[in-house]
């Protein structure tokens, strides 16, 4: 029968193990068995690494391992704390996360409005070219009828003379000038209406100059329309700026403020524009009236013209002061006002006969489309800046979590011996080593 060896020292070591044992003043018994299995699994003294010895016990060279460089000088002792991170359960983790998933989506919502500026932009460049073209069409068309009347009148001269050399080539030139504007002209109305803005505005310009240089002069009566399509080629400037601000943008905030910008410019453009619209139905009132007050200048006892007279008049009233409200909406970049203040006065001028040119129809739904597409582009702004605040709200959460470490304990190993220490207690293999000792003794004596 296999004999049990007591070994009432070793209580402590049964304390480190197990608390509850060593409250019990619990005895450890120890087989023979196990002191075998203690003994062989504990490394020989003489088997131990020596510095400059081989494992033949001679002496030999030791290791360059440093290549010749400096060294560096250990301590002996090393000392660490090991804590707990309380973050988690402070919530901090999520309120990183939740910030981030912010950010992101600020990101994309400041890239979402700066493309949407892009677009209002271009869109406020091409209405501010069709608003240039539409007035320069009408400019040509008085300078080619300005045109026209000198050549008309030079005609006159010429029959009256003849014979008169200074007189024909006088008529022939004003003649080569009328036939030149004339072609450009056509060139320009042709591609107003197939939506070529750009050679709309190169071809009536080009009939304005070639009557400018017959050095016959012309006056226009789109004063208003005029001075709306310079506003709208200035604010489709800014429009551009701001779209390619924000383009370049690195911060969301800014991002979102250049694409309202740009928006905001886009409206400017898109309401001028409106203005032009709303001027021609003026004019077109007012011609209108006249036209009514000659024919009954020449029929005063008719009452129908009469009444043509009394019509036309209110026409003109009611179709000036809806301008003047188109051009007061537009002077504060309300678009949709202006539109509306167009629309009626187009609306006022048609009771009494006016119809609006297809070019000036076009213009004025231009102008209504590119105020939705700058308002996608407000809202898109708007989004972003608040995603941005959002952002902004988030990180300040998560920054007032304060990174918080919990001291679980600190560790203290010497290089040198091995021993490893937890709070001031072993945590190596020191009391194995006693426990293996006195089991060799034991077996020694054969017991």
């Amino acid at each position: 029968m296999r004999k049990a060896i007591v070994f009432k020292a070793f209580i402590a070591v049964a304390a480190l193990l197990s608390p509850a044992a060593a409250l019990a003043q619990q005895q450890i018994n120890i087989t023979k068995k196990d002191c075998r299995r203690v003994v062989s699994a504990t490394p020989l003294a003489n088997l131990a690494y020596k510095p400059g010895v081989g494992s033949r016990g001679r002496a030999v060279a030791p290791a360059d391992l440093d290549g010749g460089g400096f060294k560096i000088e250990l301590p002996e002792v090393f000392e660490f704390d090991i804590t707990r991170d309380l973050n988690y359960f402070l919530g901090k983790p999520k309120a990183d996360a939740e910030a981030a998933q912010a950010a992101a989506n600020s990101a994309a919502k400041a890239q979402a409005a700066a493309t949407s500026a892009e677009t209002s932009a271009a869109a406020a460049e091409s209405l501010s070219t069709q608003s240039d073209a539409y007035i320069a069409v009408e400019d040509a068309e008085a300078a080619v009828a300005a045109m026209q009347t000198e050549r008309d009148a030079l005609w006159t001269k010429y029959q009256e003379h003849p014979t008169s050399s200074r007189r024909e080539a006088e008529y022939t030139a004003a003649n080569t000038a009328l036939t030149t504007a004339q072609a450009s002209l056509a060139s320009a109305q042709t591609s107003m209406t197939a939506g070529s803005y750009s050679s709309a505005l190169t071809s009536a310009s080009s009939a304005q100059s070639t009557v400018s240089a017959a050095e016959v002069t012309f006056t226009t009566s789109n004063a208003d329309g005029t001075a709306a399509a310079a506003s709208a080629s200035t604010a489709a400037s800014s429009a551009r700026s701001s779209a390619d601000s924000a383009d370049a943008a690195v911060k969301s905030a800014e991002k979102a403020s250049y694409s309202g910008s740009a928006s905001t410019s886009a409206d400017t453009a898109a309401a001028n524009a409106a203005v032009i619209t709303a001027e021609q139905a003026s004019l077109g009132a007012e011609t209108i009236y006249a036209a009514a007050v000659v024919a009954y200048k020449a029929d005063p006892n008719n009452t129908t013209k009469q009444a043509a007279v009394a019509s036309a008049s209110t026409a003109v009233t009611s179709a000036q002061s809806y301008l003047s409200a188109a051009k007061t909406a537009a002077s504060s970049g309300d678009a949709s006002a202006a539109i509306s203040g167009a629309s009626s006065a187009v609306s006022a001028a048609a009771v009494v006969g006016y119809a609006e040119s297809n070019d000036a129809s076009t213009l004025r739904s231009t102008a209504s489309t590119l105020v939705t597409t700058s308002g996608s582009t407000a809202t898109a702004a708007s989004e972003a800046a608040s995603a941005d605040t959002a952002t902004t709200t988030a990180y300040k959460a998560s920054a007032k979590i304060s990174n918080m470490q919990y001291k679980v304990g600190t560790v203290r190993f010497n290089i040198k011996t091995g021993a490893l220490f937890f709070n001031g207690k072993p945590m190596n293999n020191a009391m194995s080593s006693e426990v293996a000792a006195k089991c060799a003794e034991l077996l020694n004596k054969g017991r």
